[in-house]
């Protein structure tokens, strides 16, 4: 009967999302509805009365816009821009039910833990609220409690938006050339790790740990024994939000400093750990009294690999040396369009992009810009940016972004100049390339168990006659000596083969002694490979 209830419950909310769609001018996404909108609206634009519709639908769609609005390169520019206008600001929940959770969670009455605490919150969101409190110790602490009863909410309007999503799928593809289920099921992930507060919990302490080498660079302490999955409890920061510019500036803080300071952290988180921020947007800023940074906010966080960090530094390299290839090399690594592609097309638009920036001098070229065009581009062509890609190149806009609103002068890519440099060195290293080929893989070791079979089978075709070579007769004697030269080849070839398989097991199990920290497995098998090589090029002279 609860089920039959619920999925009764399921239908209107369905319905009464179609007449809001259909309200908003939006119906024609929804092929069974027919009501007509509002002429109020005619004066708003399609992308503004997109943003006004989330927000009539509530908070579930409302953090959906957002996610939305961090989709660069899947919506138009004028779509994002609005979505950004989304604010997650709701309701408060009551004291008591503030109270209630606390003395659940934490299995002891409020007056036990907190020697004071603010009744009236400090932020309230969708998902949960924060509150100022006292510890016993004298310490003041910021609190956040999820909101009570979000859990079913949240999966109840998870299960519209994916209803919502199969039927509007069809006309998102046709409108904007992209499918919409793999958001939501992002989205899905999101929102509910979102709601673990231990994970951000985790997650502060593993930027503190990364950060710890800028002394400008503040991030707050995690209160583990009043931390769960429903409450997090941090150090509250004392200072100022990133958002008052004009405070910070009659407080004497030199913002230009300060933007040059953030963009060596970014660039750092990218570079050197590989783990960044996602969401360095002013509001998750506070400039502590001492002129210290202090990021708060960790529950939007990327990563990136090697290949993405190379990617990255390629395309920006690219338009610095007028190179179409290199961006085209960047942006195939940050895609995961399967469709065919006019490529011609492709680099003639990129040409016309390179021309605007190339003979901009490095101070004047602005990233944003540049990688908001390019995500222009990409939609005019269908091609799609991964997900993951997509956070990247977001967290790179907004903290362009924040350093141009602090310094107009601000140049995000020349500040990453090192930091490029010294990745790219470490990248194209010879010994991360040795490494890099004799890492452990899978794909050396079925290589390694197909190759008796291999063998024999092309064993057999020979005796079988199977296999058939027509040659001139005078050109014999050359051919004999060449197809000698060839067999020495693979024959080395296939040593090097083995040898690359043979090591790559032993590193993996991490055998025998080492030499300066190097495995002395790795370096034997380094001069026998050479000493080969150099007998394939000398071969390769004979032929």
């Amino acid at each position: 009967m609860v089920k039959r209830s619920a999925a009764i419950k399921g239908i209107k909310r369905l319905n009464q999302i179609g007449f809001i769609l259909a309200r908003y001018g939006l119906g024609e996404l929804l092929e069974w509805t027919r009501i007509r909108k509002s002429k109020k609206l005619d004066e708003f634009t399609v992308a503004q009365r997109f943003r006004r519709l989330l927000e009539d639908l509530g908070p579930t769609f409302i953090k959906f816009g957002q996610l939305l609005s961090t989709q660069e390169g899947i919506l138009p520019l004028s779509f994002i821009e609005e979505l950004k206008k989304l604010q997650d600001d709701v309701e408060p929940f009551g004291f008591k039910d503030v109270k209630r959770i606390i003395e659940k969670e934490l299995g002891k009455r409020l007056e036990e833990i907190f020697d004071e605490f603010e009744e009236k919150p400090e932020a309230s969101a969708s998902l949960g609220q924060v509150h100022k409190a006292k510890l016993k110790n004298g310490n003041y602490v910021a609190i956040k409690i999820q909101r009570p009863g979000i859990e079913e909410i949240i999966s109840s309007d998870m299960f519209l938006l994916r209803q919502l999503g199969a039927l509007i799928s069809k006309r998102i593809r046709q409108l904007f050339h992209f499918d919409i289920m793999p958001l939501i099921n992002e989205f899905d992930k999101t929102i509910h790790r979102e709601m673990d507060y231990e994970v951000e919990a985790h997650y502060i302490e593993v930027f503190k740990k990364n950060l710890s080498k800028f002394d400008y660079v503040y991030v707050p302490d995690v209160y583990w024994e009043f931390t769960t999955q429903k409450i997090i409890t941090m150090e509250y920061i004392f200072g100022y939000k990133a958002t008052n510019k004009q405070l910070l500036i009659d407080k004497g803080f030199d913002l230009s400093k300060m933007a040059t300071k953030g963009a060596k952290v970014f660039w750092y988180q990218i570079f050197d750990v590989g783990l960044f921020h996602a969401d360095p947007h002013p509001g998750n800023i506070i400039i502590m009294e001492d002129g210290r940074i202090c990021y708060i906010d960790y529950g939007m966080v990327g990563k990136i690999n090697d290949d993405d960090k190379m990617a990255l530094i390629e395309m920006i390299s690219g338009f610095i040396e007028k190179d179409v290839d290199r961006i085209i090399y960047s942006i195939d690594n940050f895609t995961s369009t399967k469709e065919a592609i006019n490529e011609q097309e492709l680099k003639n638009d990129i040409d016309e992009l390179i021309e605007m920036y190339h003979s901009l001098p490095l101070k004047r070229m602005n990233l944003s810009r540049m990688l908001r065009e390019i995500f222009s581009i990409l939609r005019k062509h269908g091609i799609l940016i991964k997900r993951s890609s997509s956070r990247l190149l977001r967290a790179i806009i907004i903290a362009d972004g924040v350093g141009r609103d602090f310094n107009p002068d601000f140049n995000f890519v020349e500040i990453a100049a090192p930091y490029f440099k010294r990745f790219a060195k470490k990248f194209y290293s010879p010994l991360n390339i040795i490494k890099v080929l004799l890492r452990p893989n899978p794909d050396y070791i079925m290589a390694a168990k197909k190759l008796p079979s291999t063998a024999k089978h092309l064993m057999d075709s020979l005796q079988k006659g199977s296999i058939k070579v027509e040659v001139e007769v005078e050109e014999f004697p050359r051919l004999i000596d060449t197809f000698r030269h060839v067999a020495r080849q693979i024959g080395i070839s296939l040593i090097i083969s083995s040898i690359v398989i043979g090591m790559s097991i032993l590193l993996s199990y991490k055998i025998g002694p080492n030499f300066h920290s190097i495995p002395v497995v790795l370096i034997i098998s380094i001069v026998i490979i050479i000493v080969l090589a150099l007998g394939i090029i000398d071969a390769e002279k004979k032929l």
